[in-house]
């Protein structure tokens, strides 16, 4: 279980650098030029908040990732079955 959490953190870590990049440069290329030093600010603190929820929560994503993929499989052949009729 703790090698789980490891590399659902280390996932986490990683989407959660590219999705605090993405949300940094969405928010400092908003901001208007006269308050481009606050709006730098504010998109720093938004993006180091994006890193370290998806660094703490990685490994719920994975677990979900892994359960969809087992679950998906299923579900396509119930909904086929059913549309045979």
């Amino acid at each position: 279980m703790a090698v789980f959490l490891w590399i659902g953190s280390g996932l986490g870590a990683l989407l959660g650098l590219a999705h605090g990049i993405h949300v940094y440069r969405g928010i400092s290329t908003r901001t208007p030029d006269d308050r481009r030093a606050s709006g730098k600010l504010r998109a720093a603190y938004y993006a180091l908040w994006t890193f370290v929820l998806w660094t703490l929560l990685g490994f719920y994503v994975l677990a979900f990732w892994i359960i969809g993929l087992l679950a998906y499989p299923v579900v396509s052949l119930l909904r086929g079955s059913r549309g045979q009729d």
